[in-house]
């Protein structure tokens, strides 16, 4: 009778027969930390939502409508935020938890709080703003680090495309996050050197606050369009 195969004979099979051998993983514990995350997720961006919208009717009840372009500019950085965090959780959240991971949405969500709490008040909204892209950048970052820790699970051609996928967005993430920092920083400065740049004071809060929002709209209608992609790279992979 012939003896069975040894660990390191059946692992040299899987290798031979797929070209590369995944790691064990535990689906179900897997599926549990991806709905947890997805549920964090919704509700921190859930909690600056909240926070938001008395700002709104605030601004709105008062008549300072020169700062409204602040508030879909807020907006666009509470949905791109979200789009990320849900991004991450479909893309690449392994068993076990990770808590600095899970503290730093904690961290980003306390950012856009910031953020939104001064949205009546244009130089500290930018200063909040860079703000905001330092603590999202370092998030960006140390996902970027736990996904090289991941490389071994995506063994297959449509799996190693995935990755190359989420690999690339954590960088164009990253160069996002320093042109925030650079228009929060130069705002901010500005602001404070040259009050509304010289124009009436009414008209300059608008004009910063248009400004301000075009970085936010080109991200999210970037990302919008990545995730359609990671969308169909994941079913890939799946398959």
């Amino acid at each position: 009778m012939a003896e069975p195969p040894t660990a390191d004979a059946a692992l040299l099979e899987a290798v031979a027969t797929n070209g590369a051998a995944h790691p064990a993983r535990n689906a179900e514990l897997e599926s549990m930390a991806t709905g947890v995350e997805l549920t964090l997720a919704s509700v921190l961006q859930g909690i600056a939502l909240a926070l938001l919208i008395p700002k709104i009717v605030e601004l709105l009840t008062s008549g300072e409508y020169a700062k409204l372009p602040y508030i879909p500019a807020s907006l666009l950085l509470l949905f791109i935020v979200w789009v990320a965090f849900i991004g991450h959780a479909l893309s690449f959240i392994a068993w076990p938890f990770d808590p600095l991971h899970n503290f730093l949405y904690f961290l980003v969500t306390s950012s856009e709080a910031v953020l939104l709490v001064v949205i009546d008040q244009p130089a500290q909204w930018f200063l909040g703003l860079a703000g905001f892209a330092l603590v999202m950048g370092f998030n960006t970052w140390y996902n970027g680090r736990r996904l090289e820790k991941l490389r071994p699970y995506y063994a297959s051609a449509n799996e190693q495309a995935l990755y190359a996928h989420i690999e690339a967005e954590q960088r164009a993430e990253l160069g996002f996050m320093a042109g925030y920092f650079v228009l929060g920083a130069l705002g901010f400065i500005a602001l404070r050197l040259r009050p509304e740049f010289g124009l009436p004071q009414e008209l300059g809060w608008a004009v910063t606050g248009f400004g301000a929002m075009l970085l936010p709209l080109v991200h999210a209608l970037r990302q919008s369009r990545t995730l359609r992609e990671r969308a169909r790279l994941i079913e890939a992979a799946k398959r």
